[in-house]
């Protein structure tokens, strides 16, 4: 399959490269039920773009997220129950499958990439001359209040400085 080009899928492959952000964001998905292409999202706009939104931007981003986000949650489920469940199929085949199910799961996060980007285009640009830190702390706290998380930046803090430490601008 032959994705169009995508700046913030770029990003994130090399941002992701690395282990501790790997595990910070696996933590906040499997800890806290954050969205990690959301979480990236908001590094790549500071990062790439110096951008911030708002409340009302958020939750049209994360209307459009939504549908990737579900069929991404299935696909991971699934291949989580393959990687830990007894199949009685021979480990070749149960393997396979596993792969299957990580491709088809790692296109959709692909597609939900490319459908933010897409609807952040549409979006009227707001460029901050604030720090990088101010910019994704902003993003973040407004992202998880259009969630409705019942979590505060406070409660994520230590994953975020985590994030944070490995900033780097491209």
């Amino acid at each position: 399959m032959q994705f169009p080009d995508s700046d913030f899928w770029d990003f994130s492959i090399e941002f992701y490269k690395n282990s501790d952000i790997e595990k910070t964001c696996l933590n906040l998905q499997d800890n806290y039920s954050l969205n990690v292409n959301l979480i990236l999202f908001c590094f790549w706009l500071c990062i790439k773009h110096k951008a911030k939104l708002e409340n009302e931007q958020w939750q049209q981003l994360i209307m459009t997220s939504l549908p990737w986000e579900e069929i991404i949650t299935s696909l991971r489920k699934s291949r989580r129950i393959l990687k830990r469940s007894p199949v009685a199929l021979p480990s070749d085949f149960k393997q396979e499958t596993s792969d299957g199910v990580s491709k088809i799961e790692l296109n959709t996060e692909h597609m939900q990439q490319l459908s933010l980007e897409q609807e952040w285009q549409k979006m009227p640009k707001t460029s901050s001359d604030d720090t990088i830190d101010n910019i994704i702390r902003h993003n973040i706290k407004n992202y998880l209040e259009a969630t409705q998380h019942d979590i505060a930046l406070e409660d994520i803090e230590k994953e975020l400085k985590t994030l944070l430490n490995h900033v780097s601008i491209s």
